[in-house]
């Protein structure tokens, strides 16, 4: 049986959280930035992709609108330094 993906947390330029997706194809989807770049940028080889940040949910799935308004580029990436 297979890992289940986690999900894509998606931030704008300013670091706010713009969308989440449920893996790196909804991602690039969604946003038009390659898979491939996306999945830099996740596990930290590269900060910015276009407009965009991303970043795997670590956290149990996030679900719900509020999440947006409280979710920074600056707090998900707090523990990864």
């Amino acid at each position: 049986m297979s890992e289940k993906q986690p999900q894509i947390l998606i931030f704008n330029a300013s670091g706010e959280l713009v969308a989440i997706a449920r893996s790196i194809r909804s991602a690039a989807e969604l946003t038009k930035v390659d898979e491939n770049e996306i999945k830099l940028c996740c596990e930290n080889r590269q900060n910015l992709t276009e407009q965009y940040y991303f970043r795997y949910n670590t956290e149990p799935t996030i679900a719900g609108d509020d999440a947006c308004d409280k979710l920074t580029y600056e707090n998900a990436t707090k523990n990864r330094q």
